[in-house]
């Protein structure tokens, strides 16, 4: 409505309910807008234009907190103080101290000089590491590495997934192949393996039951990473340590433990090995794909990727486990684990004042297990449909069985392609 008592006869617009207008300017002040932007944001939201002067009146009216009226000195100091407690780590510059006060549901607003001689002497009085850690350029602390021991072999072992082969390593649509290993703690690879998917817990389930059939035992202690993929696989191992242990023990020595990637070294470790051994020479050769023709919209062309290269990652996998084993690892001063071959430490473990953990299980326990999966191995694990497994097989066997080697993989596969090609697409009409 136009401003008939006023000079100039200005249309304000329609002032909001005190209510309304009160939350508005509170708000304002929790992100401590500038006079100009509150301005701005009453006219926008409410359409309510006033002048600077109105809204000094209408702040002093509703009490809206500003810098200009801060608590006292010992006040904000105790404010501050408790801030700076709550953050456990240290992460919270002063900018953000000043900024988590402002945006309470009662806003403390400090001026510059509270801000930067309360806040920044109190956190360098509090917390004097913390603004080291704080200032940019500074070097991470370096992880600090205790000794690893082990009463024995199958004590606990170690499990991880490795995505370096998988879908977003490579880029090439829906392509990938995706790892999953196991090692003992005294250094053995026990099960290295490729999966389709290392993120589905039905499929590392079936995975571990696999590793159990191959080994024929299961440890006292299996140690993984806190993925939401190890459920499946966790029960298992419980229910392996509650029927077959019989000095089961959960609270004294528990049958699974859950830590970050960074403190899992034993099995982190070895996909280091693994990336020297094969893994970077066989992720070089896969991503020459798209140059030589492969299309990664080509339903055929990735069947045929998912039929061939996981067999190639595979052999390559079992020839770097036989390295790795059979490779005496170089003496350390300071290290307090056998470095002979961890094959040989593996089978001797008596020489090594190592005892054996290992619990024995029956392929008909490991079946039973499998049989409580919510789904059956076969699903989880196919790479392809079987009609094109078998129109593969058999092109491949066309071209009398070509050995399968990472270098010569895409030549491989391109001989492949037109055999298979017109017949899946004839048998998929």
């Amino acid at each position: 409505m136009v401003n008939t008592n006023g000079a100039n006869g200005h249309d304000n617009g329609t002032k909001p309910p005190d209510d309304a207008l009160r939350n508005t300017l509170w708000e304002f002040a929790r992100k401590e807008y500038s006079i100009q932007m509150r301005i701005d944001e009453l006219a926008r939201l409410h359409n309510y234009h006033i002048k600077p002067r109105t809204l000094k009146n209408l702040n002093k009216k509703f009490e809206v907190p500003t810098v200009k009226k801060p608590p006292p000195l010992a006040l904000a100091t105790a404010y501050v103080a408790e801030k700076v407690a709550e953050d456990l780590t240290g992460r919270h510059g002063p900018s953000t101290i000043k900024k988590q006060l402002a945006r309470q549901e009662n806003p403390i607003l400090l001026p510059r000089s509270v801000f930067h001689d309360t806040v920044r002497a109190l956190q360098t009085a509090i917390d004097p590491e913390g603004a080291a850690a704080r200032f940019p350029g500074r070097k991470r602390p370096v992880k600090v590495r205790g000794q690893l021991t082990a009463k024995g072999i199958m004590e606990e072992v170690h499990c991880d997934g490795h995505e370096k082969l998988g879908r977003k390593a490579l880029r090439m649509g829906l392509a990938g192949i995706d790892i999953y290993g196991f090692r003992d703690h005294p250094g053995k690879v026990l099960y290295l393996t490729v999966l389709p998917n290392a993120r589905n817990q039905i499929a590392i389930g079936h995975v571990y039951l696999d590793f159990l059939e191959v080994n024929g035992e299961f440890p006292e202690q299996l140690t993984f990473d806190g993925g939401t993929e190890t459920g499946p696989m966790k029960i298992v191992q419980q229910e392996l340590r509650r029927c077959l242990d019989p000095d089961f023990s959960e609270l004294q020595h528990p049958s699974t433990v859950s830590m970050s990637s960074t403190d899992n070294i034993v099995v982190e470790s070895l996909w280091k090995y693994w990336l020297d051994y094969a893994g970077q020479n066989i992720k070089t050769a896969i991503l020459q794909g798209p140059e030589r023709g492969f299309a990664q919209e080509n339903t055929v062309h990735i069947h045929l990727f998912h039929w061939l290269w996981p067999k190639i990652v595979q052999q390559e996998l079992d020839k770097f486990k036989y390295h790795f084993n059979t490779t005496r690892r170089r003496k350390q001063a300071n290290k307090l684990l056998p470095t002979e071959a961890p094959e040989y430490v593996f089978n001797n473990p008596e020489k090594f004042n190592l005892e054996r953990l290992g619990t024995p299980v029956s392929k008909d326990f490991i079946a039973g297990l499998r049989a409580r999966l919510a789904k059956p191995r076969d699903e989880v694990m196919r790479w392809v449909p079987d009609v094109f497994d078998e129109l593969a097989l058999q092109a491949y066997e066309v071209l009398e069985s070509p050995p399968l080697h990472f270098t010569t993989g895409w030549s491989t596969f391109f001989s492949l392609l037109p055999l298979v090609e017109s017949e899946y697409v004839s048998s998929d009409m």
